[in-house]
Order: C-alpha cells, then sequence, then structure tokens
C-alpha cells in the first residue's frame, strides 16, 4: 500500500511539475512550447533515424495498383511522390517511386495524390520493395503551411510543427 501511495505521489508532483513548465491559453489548451516540441521531435524521430536509407517531404504525385489480378506475381502499389524538402539520399524536386506491397494498401497504408507527407523510409528489399519505418510511424501527414503532424503520448491532437525545425532536429541527430 506504501508503494502505490509513492507512485501516486511521484506521479502528481511530476504532473504538477510538467503542466508548471507549460503555460495555458486562454483557451485552456496547452500550447506546443519550443522545449516541449523539442522533446517531442526528439522522441518521436530519433528512434526512425538508424532505419531510415531515406527522407524526405513529398506530394503524392500517383498511386498505381500493380499485378493485383494475377495469382502469380507479387501484387504491389507503385507511390510516385515530388520531393519538396530532401533530407536524405533524395534531391529536391526529384521525382521518388516506392513499390509497396500490395497488402499494405490493404491493410489501410493508402495515399492519395495531392497528400503532403514526412516519409521516413527502409531500404529497398531484394525485391524492390520498401515501406515507412515502422509502418506508420515513418509516415507524418503535413498540412497546407508546410508544417509536420506531430502526435505526442499526452494528446490525441496533432501538433504542428514547421518543417524547418523538423529538419534541423533530424540533422542534430544524425551528428550525434
Amino acid at each position: 500500500m506504501r508503494s502505490l501511495l509513492s507512485v501516486v505521489i511521484i506521479v502528481t508532483i511530476a504532473s504538477a511539475e510538467l503542466a508548471a513548465e507549460m503555460p495555458t491559453q486562454s483557451s485552456g489548451t496547452i500550447p506546443v512550447t519550443e522545449m516541449t516540441s523539442t522533446r517531442l521531435l526528439q522522441t518521436t524521430l530519433s528512434p526512425l533515424l538508424r532505419d531510415s536509407a531515406r527522407i524526405f517531404s513529398g506530394t503524392v504525385v500517383k498511386v498505381e495498383h500493380r499485378n493485383s489480378d494475377s495469382s502469380s506475381a507479387l501484387p504491389t502499389t507503385s507511390i510516385r511522390f515530388r520531393v519538396d524538402e530532401a533530407i536524405r539520399n533524395v534531391r529536391r524536386g526529384q521525382i521518388v517511386e516506392l513499390e509497396e506491397w500490395g497488402g499494405l494498401w490493404q491493410s489501410g497504408e493508402r495515399y492519395r495524390p495531392g497528400e503532403r507527407v514526412l516519409l521516413f523510409l527502409y531500404p529497398p528489399s531484394k525485391l524492390g520493395l520498401t515501406s515507412p519505418v515502422g509502418h506508420s510511424s515513418g509516415r507524418f501527414p503535413v498540412n497546407n503551411a508546410g508544417h509536420v503532424l506531430l502526435r505526442s503520448g499526452f494528446s490525441s491532437r496533432a501538433e504542428p510543427i514547421a518543417m524547418r525545425r523538423v529538419v534541423a532536429a533530424i540533422r542534430q541527430a544524425e551528428r550525434k
């Protein structure tokens, strides 16, 4: 019983300290401060970097399903992106074509033309297939203002973070 009470007290103190670090706005929402967004970037992006062969922000140009009717061929989905922000192993303006296993599309990993995303991609397999690192963990929406939408473990709401800050955080993590 004492250990449970100790845990409750520690959690309460930690929550109070965290709340004190993040001032509330008049609407009662908690804004993403410089410190909390940096922590969010570090905890979200750092684990993805090790396994990523290519990292970029891009706009979906075309989606095409291939071999979905043939039982002898592996069904794939081809997704073409125009690179808007080149981060690793791509060039700005380049058209990048990904080949994903068709089952990913069936499981809900879908893209639509015009959609903007930040992707952390595995190296291509022996079959030439790739996908985002950690499935949906390596794929982030980018809004019309060019901000990456990141979710923290504390909130179900995505926080918009400027692309330049995300790129800077990635570059900094790569140097470590």
